[in-house]
Formats: structure tokens, C-alpha cells, sequence
């Protein structure tokens, strides 16, 4: 049979034209003037033409459409991801840069800390130090206000001064005196004290009262008052006085609010 759109003649089982590639619409009937038909005839050979693009594929493979190329497809299905891949890199990078940034930051910020926690330390010591300033001078003040205060309510008019040379065992006679003014007492006001030297304290020995006596030491205690001049003495007589009456003595004053005022101190020898 003839090809209708190349007019070339196929075998009759033939679904597709061989050489042009085209579904066969052919005619069945017409062979008896294939070869000597004219050339304007349907059947006739026409002029060569310059080959179509892609004639040699056609001529190799009658049966066999042209394959699709999918190259370009396949590159453009890729360009995505490539594109996803960059975009995954930079944020990481910006992370990155971010934690690095903020490590830098806290490090930054752990120093200012520090350095503000050792200020506020230095400061607390020094408030410290000036509250201990504060303390002492508070109890020196305090210690001055009672002195003052002290001598206000009791004047020593006649202090204890010391003996001189030592005292004979078993003597009679007096030893210390003490004379103050003051809203005092005969039986109330002077305490007698001796220093223990193994307690590293002061110990009274003999208390206040008109007429006080200690036996174990060999002494006694005089206290009297004189109107004309509104004072108070107080004696500590050695009265057969004991070698283990040696020592130091002192005169603690009180007055009838409790302010005490303390003597000095004298020592003496017993042999």
C-alpha cells in the first residue's frame, strides 16, 4: 500500500510509515499504477528534499518515536535542594555566630558580676570595720559617760597611796585609808578587795560596815562620816595582821544608785 502523507509504497501490515513516521492512512486498492503514475499523481515519486531534522533516527528506527530528553528536568528538580542546602548552611553559620557572640557576652557579663560581687564584699568589710570602729568607740564613750557620771556622784577626796616598807606580823595600826563624798553609806558604800593572783580576780576581804573584821588575814575595816565636812572615810586597819594577808588592795565605792567608783591600789608586805 501507498503512505498518504509521503506517498512512499509499505508493506500492508504496517501501522506506522517508516519513512516519515506517520499513522498509515493508505490506499489498498491502487498498486496497478505505482510505477507509472505521473508525478502529480498521488502515487508518484516526488522531487528529492533536503533531509528533516532527525531523518537518519526515523530511517534507523522506523518503529520507534524520538525519546524525551529528561537532562533538563533532572536539573531543574535538583536546583531545590540545592537551594534548601545553602539556606541550612547560613542559618547554621548565623548560629553559630550567635552562640559565640553570646558566650563572649556572658563571659563579659561573668567579669562585671564578679567584680561588682568583690566590691560589694569590700564594702560589707569595710562597713565592718567601721561598725567595730563603732563599737569601740560607742563602749569608750559609754565608759567615759560613766566615769563622768561617777565622779559626779562619788569625789575621792583622799585616795589610797602606798605603804612604804613592809609590815610586821601581828601588828596594830592603820594601813590604808580612803576618803570620798557622795550620797554614800557608812554600811554599804566601801568593799575591800584583794587581788588573787592564782584566779587573776579581785576577791573582797573585808565588807563594808561600821566595824568589819577578817581573822584569816589579821585585818579590820572602819568606816565613819564627818557632818561638818559632808565626807566619808573608810579605814582597812591591820588588826594582828597575817603574813598571808600580802598582797594588793584596792576601795570599791558605791552609792545609793549603784554607780561604783574603784581606788587605787596598794600593796603591802607582811614579815
Amino acid at each position: 500500500m501507498i503512505c498518504l502523507n509521503c506517498g512512499k509504497a509499505i508493506d500492508d501490515d504496517l501501522k506506522v510509515c517508516p519513512f516519515c513516521g506517520s499513522l498509515i492512512e493508505a490506499y489498498t486498492d491502487a498498486p496497478a499504477y505505482e510505477s507509472a503514475a505521473p508525478a502529480d499523481l498521488p502515487g508518484a515519486d516526488p522531487e528529492p528534499e533536503e533531509p528533516v531534522d532527525g531523518q537518519d533516527y526515523f530511517d534507523e528506527n522506523p518503529v520507534y518515536p524520538e525519546p524525551r530528553k529528561l537532562g533538563k528536568g533532572m536539573k531543574l528538580s535538583g536546583l531545590p535542594a540545592l537551594i534548601l542546602s545553602a539556606i541550612a548552611c547560613a542559618l547554621s553559620l548565623a548560629c553559630l555566630l550567635i552562640l559565640l557572640s553570646t558566650r563572649t557576652s556572658i563571659r563579659e557579663q561573668g567579669k562585671v558580676l564578679t567584680g561588682s560581687v568583690s566590691e560589694v564584699r569590700n564594702a560589707v568589710n569595710a562597713v565592718n570595720d567601721r561598725l567595730g570602729d563603732l563599737d569601740v568607740t560607742v563602749s569608750r564613750v559609754q565608759s567615759e559617760a560613766y566615769n563622768q557620771l561617777a565622779s559626779q556622784s562619788i569625789a575621792i577626796t583622799k585616795d589610797i597611796t602606798p605603804l612604804t616598807g613592809p609590815v610586821e606580823m601581828d601588828k596594830y595600826n592603820r594601813m590604808f585609808i580612803v576618803t570620798a563624798k557622795g550620797n554614800l553609806s557608812v554600811s554599804s558604800s566601801f568593799d575591800w578587795q584583794r587581788y588573787n593572783e592564782s584566779t587573776g580576780g579581785w576577791v573582797s576581804v573585808v565588807f563594808t560596815g561600821d566595824a568589819t573584821t577578817n581573822e584569816e588575814y589579821g585585818l579590820r575595816l572602819e568606816n565613819s562620816f564627818d557632818k561638818t565636812e559632808n565626807s566619808y572615810t573608810s579605814v582597812l586597819w591591820a588588826n594582828g595582821i597575817k603574813p598571808n594577808a600580802s598582797g594588793t588592795y584596792r576601795c570599791v565605792i558605791t552609792d545609793a544608785t549603784g554607780i561604783t567608783k574603784t581606788s587605787a591600789e596598794a600593796t603591802v608586805s607582811v614579815f
